[in-house]
């Protein structure tokens, strides 16, 4: 009995250390933002985190894409809307540019329509959770077709 002692320690500690990263890893923000229309700009959301709300914003473009610092970049926001309500990213609708799902309320612009997406302007489309959680997705226009940057950006 006294020589599986050690052993026994060793398995507590495993034990315990293993349920200190599941608790650690349930506490990660789960946002996630997918394109899903490249020919409407139309966007859907998972994860379990709660979120907030979904803007667009116009950055300042660079040459190539990867001089972008994707952590800090800053930019004019066209389009913000926004849940009166907490609600996990998953049961957020669909959202199609422009266009204010039932249950949202648009804060940017205070009135009517947001600016149309234009070709040659890089755009980070972003859902953001509580405490400032937020997911990322950088697009520009080409040929009238949204296409995601986001790899170029993050890229070499």
């Amino acid at each position: 009995m006294i020589s599986q002692l050690p052993d026994m320690r060793k398995t507590a500690l495993i034990a315990f250390g293993l349920a200190a990263i599941t608790v650690a890893c349930a506490q990660e923000p789960d946002l996630h933002l997918d394109l899903k229309d490249k020919t409407r700009p139309s966007f859907s959301f998972s994860g379990r985190s709660l979120a907030t709300a979904f803007e667009i914003l116009e950055v300042p473009r660079s040459e190539p894409l990867s001089k972008i610092n994707p952590y800090t970049v800053k930019g004019r926001t066209v389009w913000r809307i926004s849940m009166s309500r907490r609600v996990k990213a998953a049961d957020w609708p669909s959202v199609i540019y422009g266009e204010v799902p039932n249950g949202l309320s648009q804060g940017v612009p205070e009135q009517g329509p947001p600016p149309k997406l234009t070709q040659g302007k890089l755009y980070l489309a972003r859902i953001v959770g509580e405490q400032g959680f937020r997911c990322d997705f950088f697009f520009e226009v080409r040929n009238n077709l949204v296409v995601n940057v986001t790899d170029k950006v993050f890229g070499p």
